[in-house]
């Protein structure tokens, strides 16, 4: 595409309470909303990717397939996803955004030992038009196991890839990764990722997790050349900072 991609994942631990199954919170989600809407008419950018993961909305849930099985248990994860979905996409039309969802379980399979995606056109296509693309954390068809669980994680990382994105923003509930000494780690290089000891989460997390979520982007730092930063997402302006490439903006950055 002629102009530069941002791709920005807000995860579902900052729009739901992981806690309380489908529970959401509107007031984060409406705040990150604003501070989207302002970003994008300060700086013009036309071409942002959102996906957000699914907290209650999807966690939960998944596990429960993961126990039984049973197809109806995947379905049901699928809708409660939609459900947060319909709210993050919602929101952002209220303040005047064009806006349209883009479910996974519709457009991507796992077939032959990998994931395949049949997204690109629809998400190259919005762009075009001026709308942003709301992807989020789904459950898929695979051909041999029935279903399995994609990430938020791997979804940023494929249109990353795809779209050559200039910046990649990834949002969750803490300042970034930290140290063993309780110290967030400004900078992560690719070579680094296997020596450094990462918590995990401490809510149902059907998708690894913080440890995850760094693996895949050093990856995509390695192979890609694709910086990204890990910052606060429940912090009031950060979402704006990231957008407007305000170097204050505070976290994690994984880059060669």
């Amino acid at each position: 595409m002629s102009e530069e991609v941002y791709v920005l994942k807000i995860g579902g631990s900052v729009l739901t309470e992981k806690g309380k199954e489908r529970k959401a919170r509107k007031d984060a989600i409406r705040r990150i909303s604003k501070e989207i809407a302002l970003a994008l008419a300060h700086t013009a950018r036309k071409n942002l990717i959102l996906v957000h993961g699914a907290g209650s909305y999807g966690h939960p849930q998944a596990r429960v397939y993961q126990e039984s099985g049973e197809v109806k248990d995947a379905l049901v994860t699928h809708e409660s996803a939609k459900e947060l979905n319909r709210l993050v996409v919602s929101s952002l039309m209220e303040l005047g955004l064009k806006a349209m969802p883009i479910h996974p379980l519709s457009a991507v399979v796992f077939k032959g030992g990998r994931i395949k995606y049949k997204i690109k056109e629809q998400i190259e296509l919005a762009l075009k038009a001026g709308i942003i693309p709301v992807l989020h954390g789904d459950i898929i068809l695979d051909e041999k196991e029935g279903f399995r669980i994609l990430s938020g994680d791997q979804l940023v990382v494929y249109a990353a890839k795809e779209f050559k994105a200039g910046k990649v923003g990834v949002g969750s509930d803490v300042d970034g990764v930290f140290s063993d000494t309780g110290e967030v780690i400004r900078k992560i290089t690719p070579a680094e990722v296997d020596t450094i000891s990462i918590k995990g989460s401490e809510h149902v997390d059907v998708t690894g997790g913080m440890k995850e979520k760094v693996y895949l982007l050093a990856k995509l730092a390695s192979e890609n050349n694709i910086p990204s930063i890990l910052f606060n997402a429940s912090k009031e302006s950060n979402v704006y900072k990231f957008l407007t490439d305000d170097e204050t903006l505070f976290g994690t950055v994984i880059s060669v």
